[in-house]
């Protein structure tokens, strides 16, 4: 009887331990845009603002520690368009409960800018862009899996 309710018991908290780990959309709230750059006729600049719920924070995209995941933004299909260059917000450098050394953190609300170029290609098929956000949410004792999203943007080029 006491192995039925041991074995019960674990199984609960591995549950509860699993789905704490896929909370992480409650944790971290990001939307996407496009603004055309009306000076480079095929430039885009895409913002990806991430909102991090309170007491929570992301690593920036240079952890200071190897075994810690970065955010980064990736481009998911480069057929006719390229990434120019990726503005990452400043960091936040702090020590927490969990960890002996500093961390860089993102937290609050953060954007990320990415400038991309695009040729008339793109235009005749698709127009969408796809982006890959991986980041890992963290407070002040765990963090979750880290997480890999698709992030889609519609480009419309201005005349």
């Amino acid at each position: 009887m006491i192995r039925i309710f041991f074995l019960c018991s674990l199984f609960l908290l591995s549950g509860g331990n699993i789905f704490s780990q896929n909370k992480t959309n409650d944790v971290v709230d990001i939307n996407v845009s496009s603004i055309s750059d009306s000076v480079i006729k095929n430039n885009f600049s895409i913002l990806i603002n991430i909102n991090i719920k309170e007491g929570w924070h992301i690593n920036s995209n240079k952890p200071l520690d190897d075994y810690l995941t970065p955010t980064s933004v990736k481009l998911k299909d480069s057929t006719g368009i390229r990434m120019l260059s990726i503005e990452y917000p400043q960091e936040l450098i702090s020590k927490l409960q969990f960890s002996d050394s500093e961390l860089s953190l993102y937290e609050g609300n953060v954007s990320i800018k990415v400038i991309v170029e695009v040729d008339e290609s793109f235009f005749k098929d698709k127009k969408k862009a796809e982006f890959e956000l991986q980041y890992q949410s963290c407070n002040n004792q765990t963090c979750l899996f880290p997480v890999q999203k698709t992030l889609i943007v519609t480009l419309i080029k201005i005349e």
